[in-house]
């Protein structure tokens, strides 16, 4: 199992928007899940997420800190889940995992919920939500914190 924690004194923020189910969203807004799992993950580190909360909300609702990324086999995930608070079952992350030698566990903190989820149209030109995530620039974050 790998863990990269993030690096303070980087600059600028690398921001990414990230497709998440609603019943995931809703237990990272409440606390109960400080871990988000992914097959793939970012080549690059990422300081920021951006939540696009998925069929049938289609709302970008929240922002998080990552702390860091964990990748490890689907047994270690899951122990790393007791650890930090995964909010999901065992059977979850094993069927999630099914035939992945190795996936990743993004730990995050300092949620914010957005008051007035935001129409990701009205920030994206033709927007498609990510299959897994897109990194965001700048301009993107910007005018995504501008509707909150």
């Amino acid at each position: 199992m790998t863990t990269r924690s993030k690096n303070l004194s980087q600059k600028p923020l690398k921001i990414a928007l990230i497709s998440i189910r609603p019943n995931f969203v809703n237990k990272i807004l409440s606390g109960e899940k400080k871990l988000e799992f992914r097959r793939r993950w970012a080549a690059h580190p990422v300081d920021i997420l951006v939540i696009y909360c998925s069929s049938p909300i289609q709302r970008i609702v929240a922002r998080v800190s990552v702390v860091s990324v964990t990748e490890g086999s689907p047994t270690a995930l899951w122990e790393l889940a007791k650890q930090k608070g995964g909010g999901v079952s065992r059977q979850i992350i094993f069927d999630y995992f099914k035939g992945a030698k190795s996936g990743y566990a993004i730990e995050i903190t300092d949620v914010l919920k957005f008051d007035n989820p935001i129409d990701p149209k009205m920030v994206f030109n033709k927007f498609l939500a990510p299959q897994s995530f897109r990194y965001l620039d700048s301009d993107d974050y910007v005018r995504i914190l501008e509707r909150t």
